[in-house]
């Protein structure tokens, strides 16, 4: 685990948006416009000291979606597909 922490913005896992647009997750794995909150809720079971952040994603800072900064065992990339899974999953139950 590094001492920096992981930070995930919500373009990562936006349908709408391409991979050369921030998209980091599979389609089948993405959602249309997911929230912070989601991914906040997500990430506090997953992570270690989760904090939300005003912090935008560089290509689209002017949406002010902010970020989550987390610490994790393991790699950015499983990490990013467990959250997607799980984004997927209580999009299928809401």
């Amino acid at each position: 685990m590094s001492d920096k922490p992981l930070v995930i913005y919500p373009e990562y896992f936006d349908f709408n948006l391409k991979r050369s647009e921030g998209r980091k997750v599979p389609v089948n794995i993405s959602v249309k416009r997911p929230s912070i909150d989601e991914l906040y809720s997500i990430t506090n079971d997953i992570g270690t000291e989760v904090k939300k952040s005003s912090k935008s994603h560089p290509s689209n800072w002017h949406l002010e979606l902010g970020s989550i900064n987390l610490f994790y065992k393991g790699t950015k990339v499983s990490l990013l597909h467990k959250i997607g899974q799980e984004l997927k999953n209580i999009r299928k139950t809401a």
